[in-house]
């Protein structure tokens, strides 16, 4: 046998098999995309539907995210904006300082904005009519929220859509249930 030969033979199929496999990871991001982007559209018809304007632009990202550990520090003083990976890390109610402690060992996937949207129209049409209202902005944001007076030298904050609907600011938890 001519070991030539079989060496490029061998060569030839594997690269045509990388051809194959590069065409179709690209043919699934290609889609992924465009079913992020129709299920934005669907959702923003649907909210018309209902009433609502949606003024803001919907954010295509989907991404896998960690959970940031933070390090809290009392403070008094002007507390600087941090962020993580380009996101605004928000710790609610304000007044307390943080520093980045790390972060966890698993990304998770986050759900679409579209998606965070249609749960926070869902929200608002419990507490009431949604008709009239407009989505001001949608962005993605690292958020730790304090419910109570906390002593804890060190908290989670998690991936969330800030939605401003008529000036208010909700959050929606961006990690898919």
């Amino acid at each position: 046998m001519d070991w030539s030969k079989a060496k490029n033979i061998i060569i030839a199929v594997l690269l045509a098999a990388n051809i194959l496999i590069g065409a179709n990871y690209i043919g699934q991001n290609v889609r992924e995309k465009q079913r992020v982007r129709q299920a934005a559209d669907d959702a923003v018809a649907f909210l018309q539907q209902e009433g609502m304007t949606v003024e803001a632009r919907i954010p295509q990202q989907a991404e896998k995210l960690p959970v940031l550990f933070l390090r809290l520090q009392r403070s008094e003083g002007e507390l600087k904006e941090t962020t993580y990976k380009g996101l605004s890390i928000i710790v609610e109610p304000g007044g307390t300082g943080f520093e980045i402690a790390g972060t966890g060992q698993q990304a998770a996937e986050i759900m679409p904005a579209a998606e965070a949207l249609l749960k926070l129209y869902a929200q608002l049409s419990e507490q009431g009519s949604v008709k009239g209202k407009t989505v001001e902005n949608i962005d993605l944001v690292y958020l730790l929220s304090l419910e109570e007076v906390s002593y804890a030298a060190q908290d989670t904050a998690v991936p969330a859509w800030r939605i401003t609907v008529d000036g208010q600011v909700y959050y929606v938890n961006a990690y898919k249930d």
